[in-house]
């Protein structure tokens, strides 16, 4: 333990310009300067539904709102420690290029903007536009359609790879880099192979190169709506986090010009992954990637200034983090370096503790506290809880061992353990009190097709597919990923990847029902605030979804952003935010809901002393 040190990385200063928590001003508009305007087409039509950003000159934060039915938008007050001056604004839309303008807002103002309409938009659709898309009018599609999205899109959205056009030599040379690159990028040719993607390889080859090769395919895109009435509410602010390698720029490309398209993994940034609020209103996030910079980072949300620690381990370089969880009494407990560490957020001082198992944590763990205190954690084969009290462990074993992988973990009202086994359609619970542990087989009664052929079948079957492992890229799976509680009730919620629905469990009676996302969006983690409303991010869509138990009603609320890999997604009881870290973006995004008579009272705030600009 003596070999273990935190090191302070200092305050990384960057000036933030729009982070202010959102209050509806006075009506007679004091609280700062506001903008308000409307956007519509080249030919006049009104847009609603459309995010405008705007971000000061050489600011950090960007803080974006989205239009109404009638294409007007209106911000909060652009108030102090933010001073007034220069903003860049713009608008885009799927379909319509981004439009730029500069604003001077030194006091209430008004700014029209025009959208262009481009005759290309590929790039700037959602993971579940570019899927639905695909054909699948024949068999073999469906078959091959299935095959691409299990095998091609588990760690990254299906844009990435679609929006390329090459021919069948260059798909394959793409997919051989794929078979051996992992979640951070390509570690060279000599990495084992994906199994998966080695089998189909061939064949995905030539059936990319005819739905996305040189000569023109006949894709059918039907765009989904544009966001409206409560999800075109949202104020979004998206904060700029230094990259975890090298230098403390930017990352190269951070998605907010829709038509760039997607970032790719393999450019040597991203890694931010899970993130917390402390009792200030302040995010603390992991950093998942091995480097030599940081393991946690925390944002100052009335400041934008980032400040990064370093858990600096025996070879000298910084180890990675990846679950964070929160306790009653506000300290952030996260994993690193098969240990779990706390930190008090007000004093900033850590702890660790290493279980008595060497280091069966893991790096892409989950970890929750249960109201009783004790901390649930990932775990190989199991999961581990740590008494606060006691400073000891308990393990709990997994009773069908599989590949060993857990990958999400919670913690109920009782303060019993759930955790996934993401490659097995498993979710794990342990009884605390008897010790017990049962298995929850994630099959919901809608299962999807299962296209595979009798060859695939055997394959599959000899590789584990049936038995013990490898169904993340098994047509059929569920792949339950990540789960948390409603600690104040009994629903234990599962975000079920590939099966594309949540599952609830309820921990009293442990029935199971399975409630489909409306989007072909793969779900990737959940929260549940105080009213029982369940949360969770689209990943494949750039979206935050909102489901409520009692109607069965989904709002869905798009970011302005593509490709940012949401991987966590956490809720602000004390303040009703919503909070999702980008990963392939290094930023992280703060989501606040108005209601109408809020908005209305923004406008009738600037009023007639807007200025058009």
């Amino acid at each position: 333990m003596r070999s273990i040190r935190i090191v302070g990385l200092g305050v990384i200063v960057l000036m933030a310009s729009l982070a202010r928590v959102y209050t509806a001003p006075p009506v007679d508009g004091t609280g700062g300067p506001m903008l308000m305007g409307t956007v519509r087409s080249a030919t006049g039509e009104a847009l609603g539904g459309v995010p405008v950003s705007a971000r000061a000159v050489g600011g950090t934060v960007t803080r974006s709102v989205y239009t109404d039915e009638r294409g007007e938008y209106v911000f909060p007050a652009f108030e102090e420690p933010f001073a007034p001056g220069a903003y860049k604004v713009w608008a885009q839309a799927v379909g319509f290029a981004r439009t730029d303008a500069d604003v001077d807002l030194s006091r209430p103002g008004k700014k029209d903007l025009v959208l262009n309409t481009v005759k290309d938009f590929s790039n700037q659709l959602s993971g579940s536009e570019w899927l639905e898309a695909l054909p699948s009018e024949s068999h073999e599609d469906r078959r091959m359609k299935e095959i691409f999205r299990v095998n091609c899109t588990e760690c990254h959205q299906p844009g990435l790879v679609l929006q390329n056009r090459l021919d069948e030599q260059g798909w394959l040379a793409m997919i051989e880099v794929m078979e051996r690159a992992t979640y951070h990028g390509w570690p060279g040719p000599n990495a084992p192979l994906r199994s998966t993607i080695t089998y189909h390889k061939q064949e995905l080859a030539k059936w990319l190169a005819k739905v996305r090769g040189p000569e023109p395919y006949p894709l059918k895109f039907k765009l989904h709506p544009r966001p409206s009435g409560e999800a075109a509410r949202v104020v979004v602010t998206e904060y700029d986090i230094p990259t975890s390698v090298g230098k403390q720029e930017r990352t190269m490309q951070d998605g907010s010009v829709w038509t760039d398209g997607i970032m790719s993994g393999l450019h040597g940034t991203g890694g931010i992954h899970d993130v917390q609020i402390d009792d200030d209103g302040n995010a603390w996030l992991t950093d998942s990637v091995n480097n030599d910079h940081r393991t946690i980072v925390k944002i100052d949300v009335k400041t934008g200034a980032v400040k990064g620690f370093k858990v600096v381990a025996p070879n000298g370089r910084a180890s990675a983090s990846h679950g964070i969880g929160r306790d009653k009494n506000g300290i952030m407990w996260f994993d690193t370096g098969g240990m779990l560490a706390r930190v008090d957020p007000k004093t900033e001082q850590f702890e660790f503790y290493r279980t008595p198992f060497g280091s069966p944590t893991t790096t892409s763990g989950q970890i929750d506290i249960a109201p009783n205190g004790n901390i649930w954690m990932s775990a190989r084969r199991g999961a581990l809880m740590f008494n606060q009290q006691t400073k000891k462990f308990t393990f709990y074993q997994d009773k069908t061992i599989g590949d060993g992988q857990t990958y999400g973990a919670t913690a109920d009202a009782n303060g019993n353990g759930w955790w996934t086994q993401f490659n097995m359609d498993n979710v794990v619970h342990a009884d605390v009190k008897t010790g017990e542990v049962f298995e929850f087989p994630m099959r919901p009664p809608d299962k999807m097709e299962v296209v595979l052929t009798p060859a695939d079948r055997e394959f599959y079957h000899n590789i584990g597919g049936d038995r013990f492992s490898g169904t993340f890229a098994r047509p059929g799976s569920q792949a339950p990923r990540r789960l948390s509680t409603d600690k104040n009730g009994t629903g234990v919620w599962v975000a079920n990847w590939w099966g594309v629905n949540l599952a609830r469990i309820d921990a009293k009676t442990k029935k199971v029902t399975y409630h489909k996302v409306p989007l072909n969006a793969n779900p990737y983690n959940t929260v549940i605030d105080k009213n029982h409303i369940v949360w969770t991010n689209l990943t494949s869509d750039d979206a935050v979804g909102r489901f409520d138990p009692k109607t069965e009603q989904w709002t869905i609320y798009k970011l302005p952003i593509v490709g940012a890999e949401l991987r966590h997604i956490a809720f602000d009881d004390a303040r009703g935010d919503v909070w999702v870290p980008y990963r392939e973006a290094d930023r992280a995004a703060r989501l606040q809901f108005r209601t109408q008579a809020q908005i209305d009272a923004l406008k009738k705030a600037v009023g007639t002393q807007a200025v058009a600009r």
